[in-house]
């Protein structure tokens, strides 16, 4: 049986399954992609201490293959209590804004991002070459991204679900920006801040450009000398960004802490609580959804309704859980992109969320689940359902879209914008 046990309790002889953490973060990973990754038997008590010196809080251990902790919940056990957690969550209603047809304003925020995007390439090659970063531009282009979301929120969010692996440095920047920004909206701060924030979200890896690139590319474990120069990369963004005309002080704070973790197991500084600033929090928060996510050359990204669930176990140790909170009613429970069952037995992909009520977006049936017979694509509001038990438009649980052979993205609003 797979149970999920404290690290204050683990010892020698327990065969970990999954060390549930998030070393899958595109800085952390660098650590040790070996030690603590994949299941393996510790066998000392030093290997265990290691375990605990790396800020591993919790892990699942496999009891067939190991000692047992007899009183420890199973893995079932924790994902049933996740996933009820998640929906609690998608209860609270969110505030009902007048915006712009999403099929309208996928167009603009496509235009906005890819322009972002290319800024992006730019400022970070010109941070390269030692250059001083040119604030205006990359203002400019964040102002044009929070009108979009001020229009339509949906639109910038459903076109960071691309997750590109040749791109990834440069969307990742992009999208944090983005993630951060709808985060702000929905924390009802004012415009100016929320382009503020979001610069330093397009700008939050800028210090990488510093980071040797045999070092920012080597495929293998990072050498602990190595990694000491890899967690400089937030100090060279603060560096670089303090050194930027006009550039404001919460995007600083974004660039600069976005490595903290709530119980001091980050970095640079090892900050606690709040002395992390609000915005370091919030982006730690949306630095590694984003990261978990998106397909990199070492791992397969997880699906967002499955990262939304690690991220919740973490958040007790890692992240501000009301921030936290907040941010999973920002992006809905169940993200644009997510396959889900519903009660009748049906498959279907979520492709917009309702903003009045999270637990009833609107998806494309596509798949009898009990037969696996593929149907006609067919869009269904499940808050028309509402209150409707017989029908079964109901969403009893979350779906793996590989296991079905299901690529979300050609059924959302306008697959051609992802191309």
């Amino acid at each position: 049986m797979i149970k999920r046990v404290s690290t204050d309790v683990l010892t020698a002889g327990m065969y970990v399954h999954d060390f549930n953490h998030d070393w899958k973060d595109p800085c952390c990973r660098d650590r040790d992609p070996n030690a603590f990754r994949g299941p393996r038997l510790l066998r000392t008590d030093e290997e265990v201490q290691a375990v605990i010196a790396h800020g591993i809080r919790e892990v699942y251990i496999d009891t067939a293959r190991g000692k047992d902790v007899e009183e420890a919940p199973s893995a079932a056990e924790v994902q049933a209590m996740l996933e009820a957690q998640l929906r609690e969550l998608g209860d609270e209603e969110e505030e009902k804004d007048p915006i712009a047809p999403l099929e309208k304003e996928l167009h603009q925020a496509a235009k906005v991002k890819a322009q972002a995007r290319t800024l992006v390439g730019s400022v970070l090659e010109d941070a390269r070459l030692g250059k001083q970063v040119m604030l205006t531009p990359v203002k400019d282009a964040v102002r044009n991204m929070a009108d979009s979301m001020f229009r339509n929120p949906d639109a910038l969010l459903s076109l960071s679900l691309i997750k590109q692996k040749d791109e990834y440095t440069f969307m990742h920047s992009v999208n944090v920006g983005v993630f951060l920004m709808s985060f702000c909206r929905a924390l009802g701060m004012e415009e100016e801040e929320i382009i503020n924030v979001g610069v330093g979200g397009m700008l939050h890896d800028i210090g990488k450009m510093r980071t040797p690139e045999a070092i920012l590319n080597k495929p293998g474990k990072l050498t602990d000398e190595e990694f000491a120069i890899m967690k400089k990369h937030v100090v060279f963004s603060r560096k670089i960004l303090s050194e930027t005309p006009g550039i404001a002080e919460v995007s600083m704070h974004v660039a600069a802490q976005h490595h903290e973790r709530h119980d001091g197991s980050g970095y640079p500084q090892g900050m606690k609580g709040n002395e992390i600033n609000r915005f370091g929090q919030m982006a730690a928060i949306v630095d590694v959804y984003d990261a978990i996510t998106s397909d990199r050359c070492y791992h397969k990204g997880n699906s967002p309704h499955v990262a939304l669930k690690r991220m919740l176990e973490w958040s007790r140790f890692h992240f501000s859980s009301e921030l936290y909170q907040k941010f999973v009613q920002c992006v809905g429970i169940y993200p644009m992109g997510t396959l889900v069952r519903l009660e009748n037995g049906l498959l279907g992909v979520v492709i917009l969320p309702n903003h009045e009520s999270l637990l009833h977006p609107i998806v494309k049936i596509l798949i009898n689940g009990k037969t696996g017979q593929r149907l006609e694509p067919k869009e269904v509001n499940l808050l028309a359902y509402q209150g409707d038990t017989a029908s079964g438009y109901i969403i009893k649980a979350y779906e793996d879209h590989e296991k079905w052979r299901v690529n979300p993205m050609e059924f959302l609003t306008n697959p051609k914008l992802y191309e």
